[in-house]
């Protein structure tokens, strides 16, 4: 588990991070601070892109054959990746509805 925890933590702590910053963007957005969203909402970009490197270089071991433990904790972290981009995709719509009033 430990070495698994060398894994799974910092797509977890990225992607959590990603999503945090995009939800501080939507409020933001909320409020018609165009300045500060722009700003979380590249950051939220720049967590997300570490989290998806983080996760390619493991689908990559993977994909070249070596073998990958697959456990219920690397499931678990490669899913908050793909909620953060998700969120990270949603709030853009959802700040050009509300700037754009």
């Amino acid at each position: 588990m430990n070495d698994n925890i060398k894994v799974f933590m910092p797509l977890i702590m990225d992607a959590s991070q990603s999503r945090t910053l995009a939800y501080e963007a939507l409020q933001n957005a909320k409020s018609g601070d165009r300045e500060a969203y722009n700003e979380k909402m590249s950051l939220s970009r720049k967590y997300l892109i570490d989290a998806h490197k983080k996760q390619t270089s493991i689908l990559n071991i993977d994909a070249a054959g070596s073998p990958t433990e697959m456990d219920v904790f690397l499931v678990h972290a490669m899913d908050h990746v793909t909620n953060a981009q998700l969120i990270h995709d949603i709030v853009k719509e959802l700040a050009e509805l509300h700037m754009n009033k």
